[in-house]
């Protein structure tokens, strides 16, 4: 008669503010309606995901009972498929965080987080087998964590009976040796040095690895202490954490029949290596044309920039007959790219050098410029084609600029390189066309085509700094987005009824649209829900309330927002309100930082110090009335702040934080 009643209580759970009063209700509803759940009660369950995902992590974070996390494991991986990507984030992160306890299912615990989208490491793995180890049936128990983890089933199928051949008799005979392997890690190493493993692949149609894993997760718990690790290293590198059956080398190799081959080790076709590289290196200076062409095509496809180079320059010397177009585009996006230096260098062919230029980008080709005038003046008729062509690749306006001080000189023979190509008009190549015409060289002058550019006044420079302004100065709202603003009611309502995600977005809101003005003391409503956010069960929302605080209320109200977070249950949270309230120098935070002194976290005792010590003398008196009242034990605390704090000698050195008692 109890269990219809699972949707109104987990309703009225998730209708409650207070925490720990939402996870006693989610609490004793499960009391009431235990697993195994129907599939109605599964559909109830995931309806109410967060409440479930709010009081996991309440609980993990010391909330509640510890083994209230632990229950609500099982009901996790029921409502797990409804649980949107952020709140899968935070049940991934909230089970790493998970205290081990002999009650929790370790298996379970790897399951949850493969099904929360987070990817297995060896951390979650050695969490995991630790927590079996403190169960019960360890030797049962372990040996289903390593299979969850990766991916083995309770039984391998494919291990056929003994037929008399004496296979599965040596596999056993290989199992039993194993075990006794796992002794120590030397036996271990031994063992494996001997390739007894190798007797493994008895089992027909299964991968020797599947095999071998799963033996080695048989044997898992006759290791000894310290051979655990090396095995799990083991089972690592046969099937890594997170990846699919590791097995397609394994797989193709069976199904693909073996093709006789003749194996050259000084052969281009072997499989690409560091070794293979430099041996194909070698080859380009090989003596035979063949073996050295047979190089260059084997090493055509390398990615590597000094493969690219070595090619270039084997083709540029005549060694090898292939051009390395695909190595000169790698070469071309490198830093120094390929540059005249290389083109022009000693041994090079010019008729190989204009085509690798060729085969170079439009704005790659400028600073070879030089080079290619040369080649194009001083060239034999065919190098003086193959220059002129290169050079017709070059921008017409960039290659203008680079010929214009040669032309000023006089050197006119050098406008053949400009003529017909668009060219913006400047007044140097008005000069020169009027010189031309000057000189009575009208068709030459007729051959500058000159076109207008988008010539700019005076006020140019105004215009460009207004237009920069607009651009940097942000747009006005319109009427429409004004007409859809939200009143400050209903943003509070949302902040404090919401979702935390829809608490946050209203928190942006109100910063973004109710700014503190000047001469008016904010809302009293909105000074409430930031107090009431302040002591949110969640972190994320708590923290984005104190920063909300700091850009809606004065300095002296931010601080007695600040100080609301000292009691914080997160110890990081703590840290950073003691630290911000110790900059601030805010007097009536001070008895609660001195109390932080005697916090059970060194990293927030050492915070209240260094607050605490900021202050300067303006502490004495509340450190002296906390020493009067202090334990004769804890005295001494206080007594060192004060003695720092009233020395008067300022060249005793800075004074740096310790961890504490």
């Amino acid at each position: 008669m109890l269990r219809p009643q699972l949707d109104r209580w987990l309703a009225l759970a998730d209708s409650s503010r207070p925490a720990g009063l939402r996870g006693r209700l989610l609490r004793c509803a499960l009391r009431l309606c235990p697993a195994p759940w129907s599939a109605d009660e599964a559909a109830v369950l995931a309806r109410h995901a967060e409440v479930v995902t709010g009081a996991f992590e309440e609980a993990v974070n010391g909330g509640g009972p510890h083994e209230f996390a632990v229950e609500l494991l099982d009901v996790l991986d029921v409502v797990v498929p409804a649980l949107s990507a952020v709140q899968r984030f935070t049940v991934v992160a909230r089970l790493r965080a998970l205290r081990q306890v002999p009650s929790a299912p370790a298996a379970l615990t790897l399951s949850l987080l493969r099904r929360c989208g987070a990817v297995l490491v060896r951390t979650d793995v050695d969490r995991a087998l630790a927590a079996a180890h403190l169960g019960p049936d360890p030797w049962e128990t372990a040996p289903g964590v390593l299979r969850e983890a990766f991916g083995v089933p309770e039984r391998t199928p494919g291990v056929p009976a003994d037929d008399g051949s004496g296979a599965p008799r040596e596999a056993r005979h290989s199992r039993r040796a194993l075990r006794e392997a796992l002794r120590t890690p030397g036996s271990l190493a031994e063992f494996r040095r001997n390739g007894v493993d190798s007797t493994f692949e008895a089992a027909s149609g299964t991968p020797r690895s599947r095999q071998l894993l799963h033996a080695l997760i048989d044997a898992y718990p006759a290791a000894g202490p310290g051979v655990r690790g090396p095995l799990l290293d083991w089972m690592t590198g046969l099937q890594p954490l997170g990846a699919p059956p590791w097995t397609l080398a394994e797989t193709r190799a069976a199904s693909t029949p073996p093709v006789p081959h003749a194996v050259r080790t000084d052969g281009p076709d072997q499989p690409r290596s560091a070794a293979r590289q430099a041996r194909l290196l070698a080859m380009l200076e090989a003596d035979d044309p063949d073996r050295r062409n047979s190089a260059a095509l084997a090493l055509a496809d390398g990615p590597e920039p000094e493969v690219a180079l070595a090619l270039v320059r084997g083709y540029l010397r005549g060694r090898v007959d292939l051009v390395p177009d695909a190595g000169i585009g790698r070469l071309a996006r490198t830093p120094t790219g390929l540059g005249a230096a290389e083109l022009s260098a000693e041994g090079v062919l010019p008729e190989r050098a204009l085509v690798c230029a060729g085969l170079l980008g439009p704005w790659d080709l400028p600073p070879l410029v030089p080079m290619l005038l040369d080649r194009w003046q001083h060239g034999p008729p065919a190098v003086h084609e193959a220059a002129r062509t290169v050079l017709g690749r070059v921008p017409a306006d960039v290659l203008a600029q680079l010929l214009g001080p040669r032309v000023e000189a006089g050197e006119h023979g050098l406008l053949d390189l400009l003529a017909g190509r668009p060219l913006l008009r400047t007044p140097e190549l008005d000069r020169v066309r009027g010189r031309l015409r000057a000189e009575g060289r009208d068709a030459l002058a007729d051959r500058l085509v000159l076109v207008a550019g988008p010539l700019r006044g005076p006020g140019a420079e105004a215009e460009d700094a207004a237009a920069l302004d607009a651009l940097r100065s942000p747009a006005p709202s319109t009427p429409a987005a004004r007409a859809h603003r939200p009143a400050l009611p209903e943003l509070l309502d949302l902040a404090r009824r919401g979702t935390p995600e829809q608490t946050r977005r209203a928190l942006g809101r109100l910063v973004e649209e109710y700014p503190p003005m000047p001469g008016r003391e904010p809302d009293p409503a909105l000074h409430a829900v930031i107090e009431e956010l302040l002591r949110h069960p969640r972190a994320e929302v708590r923290l984005h309330a104190h920063r909300a605080s700091r850009a809606l209320f004065d300095r002296a109200t931010h601080a007695r927002s600040t100080a609301v977070l000292l009691s914080d249950p997160l110890p990081d949270v703590v840290r950073m309100a003691a630290r911000t309230l110790g900059r601030a120098s805010w007097e009536p935070a001070l008895p609660e930082l001195i109390r932080l002194l005697g916090h059970p976290k060194p990293v927030v005792r050492s915070a209240a110090r260094e607050a605490v010590t900021g202050f300067g003398t303006a502490a004495v008196p509340a450190l002296r009335r906390a020493a009067a009242h202090a334990r004769p034990d804890r005295r001494a605390l206080y007594a060192d702040l004060l003695a720092r704090l009233t020395d008067s000698d300022a060249d005793t050195g800075p004074w740096t934080a310790d961890t504490g008692p």
